[in-house]
C-alpha cells in the first residue's frame, strides 16, 4: 500500500506489517523464534500490556485478539511445557469475548477460533467442565450466523466431548462427513483459517465513489462541496478512499441534497435500539416468519421518531409491502407496482445497467423483488432481463462484492435453467457456492447447491445421477443446519425422488 495513502492509522499500520513478518517468519521460514517477536511487535503496537502482563484489560478488538491467539498458538508449539497455562489464557479471552462483545456479528470473528484453540488443549482434561455445553453454544453462534469460520474444528469438538460424556452423536459425525466432503469438493482451504483475519464489511459501497457521482449531477467541483465542512485536501482523499467522519458525511450529502444512508446501510439512524430491531426484522424475513413482523416494525417507527421515520420511509414502506405480500393481502401484480414505488423514491428503473447509479442494499433488495414477482405473474423474459442488466453493471463497476449481489444471481442462474441454458445456469451456480465459501459465509448456500443439483438433473444425463444425488445431500445437509424450514422441505423432497 502506497505510503501516502492515508487510510490506515500509522500504529495499525504498523501492527499489520509486524503481523504479516510474523505468519511468514512461522509458516515460511518456520523461524519461530522470530516469529514470536514479531507477533510481539505487533501486539505491542496497541495493546502492549498481553504481553507485559497477566490482566486482560482495556479495550480489545478482533484484530488485536486475533493476532494475540496466533502468539499462543505458536508459544504452545514452542513451549509444550507451558500448555495448561495457556490454555488458561484462552479461556480467560474467550470470557472476555462473552463479556465485551454484545454483537454477535463481531463475536463470530474471533469466538470460534478461541474455542478451537482452548478445545484442543483441553480435550485430553477430564477436569473440564461444561466443555461440551462450550462447543454446543459456539456451534449454535456460527449457525444463528451463518458462518463457516471453523465449523468442521467445532463440529468436531462438539462431538468428541459428546462422545465423553456417553451422549449419542451418530448423527452428528454422519452431518460432519457430509460437511467435510463438500469442502473437500469445493476446495475449501479450511485448515489456513486461523491465519486469515476475518473481513468487517460495513458499507455496501465506497463513500467515496457514491460521494463523487452524487456531487457531478449536482455539478459542484470539489472546492464548493467541501467549503465550510473540510479542507478540499481532505475531500479529495474522501473520493479516493478515506472514510470520512459522520458528521462530515453527514454535512457533505445534505448539502448535495441526497441521503447519507449508504453509511448505515438499511436505516438511517444513529440510535443503536433502532439498529437492533432492523436486524431482527431481518432475521425474522430470512427465516420466513411472520407473526411478529408488524409489532417489530411498530416499534421501529416508534423508536425512530417523526423525523427519522420520514428519512426512512424507503425501508420502511418495503417492510410493509413485504408483510402485505406475506399474508397474502395484496396480489402478486399490486406487490410489484408498489415496489417499483418504492424504488422510485430513489433510483429510476430506466437507469439499471447505464453505470450512473450506487445501489443501497434496500435498492438491491427491490430489484430482486420487482424481479421475482415478474417472473411469477408470466413475465419471466422481462424479469431475466432486468437482472441481467444488474449484475452486468455490478461485474463492469468492479466495486461490488458478491454477498450484495447473491440472490440476484441466484434467480438469474434459476431463469436460465428453466429457459433450457444449463451450460451458463451451470457456470451461475458453481460461481455463486465458491464465492459464498469464499467468505466463510452460508447464506444462500442451501438454495445455490440445491439449484446446482435441480440443473443436473434437468440435463437428463444418466452420468450425473450420482452427482445429482451427492449435491442434493449437501444442500439437504446445509439447509437443514443454516436454512429455512421450508427451503429444507423442498430440499428433502427432491432428495427423497432422486
Amino acid at each position: 500500500m502506497p505510503a501516502k495513502n492515508m487510510m490506515l492509522n500509522e500504529k495499525i499500520r504498523q501492527q499489520y506489517d509486524w503481523f504479516l513478518k510474523g505468519i511468514i517468519a512461522e509458516k515460511e521460514a518456520l523461524d519461530f523464534e522470530s516469529a514470536k517477536e514479531y507477533y510481539e511487535q505487533a501486539l505491542r503496537c496497541t495493546c502492549s500490556f498481553l504481553i507485559e502482563s497477566e490482566k486482560i484489560e482495556g479495550a480489545l478488538g478482533v484484530t488485536e485478539l486475533h493476532i494475540y491467539a496466533i502468539y499462543l498458538n505458536l508459544l504452545r508449539q514452542v513451549n509444550p511445557k507451558e500448555k495448561n497455562q495457556i490454555a488458561c489464557r484462552l479461556f480467560q479471552l474467550m470470557k472476555y469475548v462473552q463479556t465485551h462483545f454484545a454483537e454477535e456479528q463481531q463475536k463470530v470473528k474471533i469466538y470460534p477460533l478461541l474455542v478451537c484453540l482452548w478445545g484442543d488443549l483441553t480435550m485430553e482434561e477430564n477436569s473440564e467442565k461444561n466443555r461440551y455445553e462450550i462447543f454446543d453454544q459456539t456451534f449454535q453462534l456460527l449457525r444463528r450466523r451463518k458462518s463457516l469460520y471453523c465449523l468442521l474444528d467445532i463440529m468436531s469438538l462438539r462431538i468428541l466431548s459428546g462422545v465423553k460424556e456417553k451422549r449419542s452423536m451418530t448423527r452428528e459425525q454422519g452431518e460432519l462427513q457430509i460437511i467435510q466432503s463438500f469442502f473437500e469438493e469445493f476446495g475449501y482451504r479450511v485448515q489456513s483459517q486461523i491465519y486469515v483475519p476475518q473481513a468487517n464489511e460495513i458499507m455496501l459501497e465506497h463513500v467515496g465513489q457514491y460521494l463523487s457521482t452524487e456531487r457531478k449531477k449536482v455539478n459542484y467541483t470539489q472546492e464548493k462541496i467541501s467549503d465550510g465542512i473540510c479542507s478540499v485536501e481532505s475531500y479529495s482523499r474522501i473520493e479516493n478512499g478515506r472514510k470520512p467522519t459522520r458528521n462530515n458525511y453527514k454535512a457533505l450529502t445534505e448539502k448535495i441534497g441526497t441521503e447519507n444512508r449508504y453509511y448505515i446501510e438499511l436505516v438511517n439512524t444513529g440510535n443503536i435500539d433502532a439498529l437492533l430491531l432492523r436486524r431482527e426484522i431481518s432475521y425474522e424475513l430470512f427465516m420466513e416468519r411472520n407473526e411478529r413482523l408488524p409489532e417489530l416494525l411498530e416499534e421501529l417507527k416508534t423508536v425512530l421518531g417523526e423525523k427519522e421515520v420520514a428519512k426512512n420511509r424507503q425501508y420502511l414502506e418495503y417492510i410493509e409491502t413485504c408483510i402485505e405480500r406475506r399474508n397474502n393481502h395484496i396480489s402478486e401484480k399490486e406487490c410489484c407496482q408498489e415496489y417499483r414505488k418504492i424504488l422510485a423514491y430513489s433510483l429510476d428503473e430506466n437507469l439499471i445497467g447505464e453505470n450512473k447509479h450506487i445501489y443501497t442494499k434496500i435498492e438491491i433488495n427491490l430489484i430482486n423483488h420487482i424481479a421475482v414477482c415478474l417472473s411469477r405473474t408470466g413475465e419471466k423474459e422481462q424479469a431475466t432481463r432486468l437482472i441481467k442488466l444488474f449484475l452486468k453493471e455490478k461485474e463492469q463497476a468492479k466495486t461490488c462484492k458478491y454477498h450484495e449481489a447473491k440472490l440476484a444471481k441466484l434467480n438469474y442462474g434459476k431463469w436460465l435453467s428453466d429457459a433450457g441454458e444449463y451450460v451458463e445456469a451451470e457456470r451461475i451456480f458453481s460461481e455463486g457456492v465458491s464465492q459464498i465459501v469464499e467468505r466463510d459465509r452460508v447464506e444462500l448456500l442451501d438454495q445455490y447447491i440445491g439449484e446446482m443439483a435441480y440443473n443436473e438433473y434437468l440435463i437428463n444425463d444418466s452420468k450425473k445421477d450420482e452427482q445429482i444425488k451427492r449435491h442434493s445431500l449437501y444442500a439437504l445437509i446445509f439447509s437443514k443446519l443454516f436454512g429455512t424450514e421450508e427451503n429444507y422441505k423442498i430440499i428433502s423432497e427432491f432428495y427423497r425422488q432422486n
